[in-house]
């Protein structure tokens, strides 16, 4: 048997070295799969905050614009029933104002408040 090893011992290392690649290559193969799956997990938890941002993104400029049109309406009707010029100035100056922020709700309250310090229409 040793005389059999000895006259073939290129074809018994070339038989090792090809099982041991066979080896090599299915553990990485099933390591490539693994990944795949990590991979595959992320995506789908990255897609899930996404559509969280933008359902909240969308509830936040619906409450925006909710709150520019209450305020350009109440601001119309003060204009409408301004006794004096001033008055109508002042209304037309806040529409002018909410015209400018009318996607942000915070900017709204803080440019009424701070240009006529007004909390609530």
């Amino acid at each position: 048997m040793i005389e059999w090893m000895k006259e073939r011992w290129e074809w018994i290392l070339g038989a090792a070295v090809a099982l041991l690649a066979f080896a090599l290559g299915r553990r990485g193969k099933i390591q490539a799969e693994e990944m795949a799956e990590d991979i595959a997990e992320t995506k789908e938890k990255e897609i899930e905050v996404i559509e969280e941002v933008s359902a909240e993104e969308k509830l936040r400029l619906a409450k925006a614009h909710q709150k520019y049109i209450n305020s350009r309406i109440a601001l119309r009707k003060q204009a409408k029933a301004a006794q004096s010029e001033l008055e109508r100035e002042t209304a037309n100056r806040k529409l002018e104002l909410l015209e400018q922020a009318k996607e942000d709700p915070e900017a709204i309250d803080r440019i009424l408040m701070e240009e006529f310090n007004i909390e609530k229409l």
